[in-house]
């Protein structure tokens, strides 16, 4: 009602979320049917946008900034002071456990952390977060929307975890993309291009700026994977690989996606989303994720990063 949505619509509304059952099956055997009392229906084309709705007056503050991905938040605010830190996400903590409890959205105290970014190498004792009377664990690794996440944001730990899915993969293909398997061979790069790329390159738009280690750690892996796809004898240049696949190396795959990524941020709707944290048009030491984009690699496959400045060209804006 607070939108200026219609009665009539609410009702439809209501009928649709309400009297629905649902039943569990373990093997050949079937619960009986229990009611659900809460919840948007899963799988649902609409259930993202209800649900959006219903979370949409979520507290907010100029202290702290929230980013929302379903029913996934992370709750972000910066100051030089740790302490000031933890004050800030403590009040915020507090006003929205008052809306939690009015709308009647439960909160899983085990799945919070609390994760402090920073570039010096002590941090002084701190008080623990709380969350409905319960402490929030402070953690040095924390894994969200697929990504880990590191205090140094050096990213160390996702790409390990990265290769490590991504051999897996290749280890179940082993019969379709092994040195031995009668498989065409352009049918086995489609299999590396489409399934096990994806999951060795995921976020790559974030974490684009890591450090040439973690790229010559990719690099490495995608080398043995298309040796074993041409079945070349150890002796053969990667280059030369590459170029008859006609496939990137890592460094400029990442700065192609990149690029496409952010190429594209400008035409969203959404303000927020065209808005980046921080001006990407000022030179900075740090390693934004649109750097990236500027980057200009050498002497593969010894990879070697040259930084450009920022120009408006290849910023999209």
């Amino acid at each position: 009602m607070r939108l200026g949505v219609s009665a009539q619509l609410i009702k439809i509304l209501r009928s649709y979320l309400t009297s629905r059952n649902f039943q569990v099956r373990i093997n050949h055997i079937i619960s009986s049917p229990r009611p659900i009392l809460s919840g948007c229906a899963q799988g649902s084309l609409l259930s993202p946008t209800l649900f959006n709705i219903y979370v949409n007056d979520i507290p907010k503050t100029r202290s702290c900034h929230l980013a929302i991905f379903a029913d996934d938040t992370a709750i972000l605010t910066k100051h030089k002071d740790p302490h000031t830190i933890i004050t800030r996400l403590q009040h915020y903590i507090s006003q929205l456990q008052l809306w939690l409890t009015d709308w009647k959205i439960k909160v899983n105290p085990n799945k919070c952390a609390c994760l402090l970014f920073s570039k010096k190498h002590y941090i002084p004792p701190l008080p623990n977060l709380d969350i409905f009377g319960q402490p929030v664990p402070r953690l040095y690794e924390y894994k969200y929307l697929g990504l880990h996440l590191d205090p140094k944001l050096s990213f160390n730990v996702h790409i390990t975890n990265a290769i490590q899915k991504a051999t897996i993969v290749s280890t179940q293909l082993s019969s379709l993309v092994a040195r031995w398997s009668t498989l065409p061979m352009k049918h086995k790069l489609l299999l590396y291009k489409a399934i096990i790329r994806p999951v060795l390159m995921y976020g790559s738009q974030v974490w684009g700026s890591t450090s040439l280690m973690n790229i010559k750690k990719l690099q490495v892996f995608q080398n043995k994977q298309l040796m074993h796809i041409v079945n070349a004898p150890w002796y053969v240049r990667r280059k030369v690989i590459h170029d008859d696949l006609k496939i990137e190396p890592i460094s400029e795959f990442i700065k192609k996606t990149s690029t496409r990524f952010f190429n594209k941020i400008p035409q969203i709707s959404n303000e927020l989303l065209q808005t980046p944290a921080y001006d990407p048009a000022l030179p900075s030491s740090r390693k934004r994720p649109r750097t990236a984009m500027d980057a200009v690699f050498v002497n593969f496959p010894q990879v070697k990063r040259l930084r450009t400045s920022p120009t408006p060209s290849n910023l999209g804006v």
